[in-house]
């Protein structure tokens, strides 16, 4: 008889793991997934391309709901779940009889933050589908509308905004675009890029409070700026959801502590994605929710596989300007760069060497090899034989052999 497997969240982290568990245990498990959102997982990293009118909401979908059925699962959506009864397996869930379970995954996603100035209820945020429907009635009534927040969530909701019609200002705490995965000369151009779509960019800008009684008037910054706006949309960072995880004796720190089979301090319960923290670490990213979807699903068929932890890349387009980063791309003590500019034609090209490897990569406009790089900096692998050539992209670098 199948073992009850029970997914909380229904994102991409939960999509993912079903798809690598139906690979390896299909049949071992009656697979329940609750998700809180109304409606099938989608790709949230594309809600920018539905804001900005580029893509159609139900396009987005990562599998169609006779997908599901096809490999058994019971979908639950529109469904809180309240509490971990950790002694008794069981997962209670809002309005409903508890779901007894053998094993349970926590997938539970993120959280936007907000920030903690006066009139920040008044402020929307940019996560889910339901939000982009909110964002996409302001820009429809050409509101103007002020992001918090110059990372990849923010940029990516200025450049719907704009394209959907809005009159958009990005406001940015830190003196450069995309901190965590851009150095400066790249976060510059991309500054140059974005600005050339019509957003105004406005860095160094600390919020220290929103005007208006009940409705947005504008943001005033901490030097005493003050900028007319319509509403405000949090961007700035996100926060692991670990409620139900606390609330229930399982260790957090930022996000649900796992081990390196993603299992939490509880027997038989797992979390991975953006509410896991492994060896220290809270993604927040797709690839490495991915990755971990992998390896969990291995080990729930075969109790063997293990994860180490990701290398962190980031390869996107960003308000429609192809940007990608990976490994030490600021350049640890000891490390040599390559360097190929051109802010006219809109590219910029640094790769990072130590040790006659290749150990990061920021690239900003032409992501070509993007693909390439990361490989030679998941490898390891000498580059001493490409190193003349390797900034001008695998083609140039390792020619295709004569017929």
């Amino acid at each position: 008889m199948s073992e009850p497997l029970v997914i909380v969240g229904n994102g991409m982290a939960a999509a993912r793991l079903v798809d690598e568990l139906t690979k390896v245990a299909l049949g071992r498990y009656a697979v329940a997934v609750i998700g809180e959102e109304p409606r099938l997982a989608y790709n949230r990293v594309l809600l920018s391309s539905v804001l900005a009118g580029e893509t159609a909401s139900h396009d987005i979908e990562l599998r169609p709901a006779q997908w599901w059925r096809d490999r058994g699962v019971t979908l639950k959506y529109g469904c809180i779940a309240t509490e971990i009864d950790v002694g008794r397996r069981e997962l209670k869930v809002a309005n409903e009889e508890s779901i007894a379970f053998s094993k349970l995954v926590l997938a539970t996603g993120s959280t936007p933050l907000r920030l903690g100035v006066p009139g920040a209820d008044l402020a929307h945020t940019f996560r889910d589908s339901r939000d982009v429907d909110l964002l996409l009635t302001l820009a429809a009534q050409k509101k103007r509308v002020v992001v918090v927040g110059g990372g990849l969530l923010g940029l990516e909701a200025a450049y719907g905004l704009a394209k959907a019609g809005a009159p958009v200002t990005l406001i940015h705490l830190m003196d450069r675009l995309m901190e965590r995965q851009l150095d400066a000369p790249a976060a510059e151009l991309l500054k140059t890029l974005v600005e050339r779509k019509g957003i105004e960019i406005l860095l160094n800008a600390s919020t220290a409070r929103i005007t208006g009684e009940t409705r947005v008037e504008g943001i005033e910054l901490a030097d005493g700026r003050r900028i007319d706006a319509d509403a405000v949309i949090f961007a700035a960072g996100i926060r692991p959801n670990v409620a139900l995880a606390r609330d229930a004796g399982i260790p957090v720190n930022r996000g649900i502590v796992v081990d390196d089979h993603l299992q939490t301090g509880a027997p038989d319960i797992f979390a991975l994605g953006e509410c896991a923290e492994h060896r220290g670490i809270c993604y927040g990213l797709v690839e490495p929710a991915y990755e971990q979807a992998r390896v969990l699903a291995r080990h729930l068929a075969s109790g063997s596989a293990g994860y180490a932890g990701s290398v962190v890349a980031t390869n996107l387009k960003v308000s429609g300007v192809s940007v990608f980063s990976a490994g030490d791309f600021m350049g640890a003590e000891g490390s040599e760069a390559i360097v190929l500019s051109d802010a006219q034609g809109g590219a910029y090209k640094k790769l990072v060497i130590s040790g006659g490897r290749l150990t990061g990569a920021v690239l900003v406009g032409d992501t070509a090899d993007a693909l390439w790089y990361l490989e030679l900096i998941r490898s390891g692998g000498p580059i001493a034989g490409i190193r003349k050539d390797m900034i001008f992209g695998r083609s140039l670098a390792i020619p295709p052999k004569a017929a």
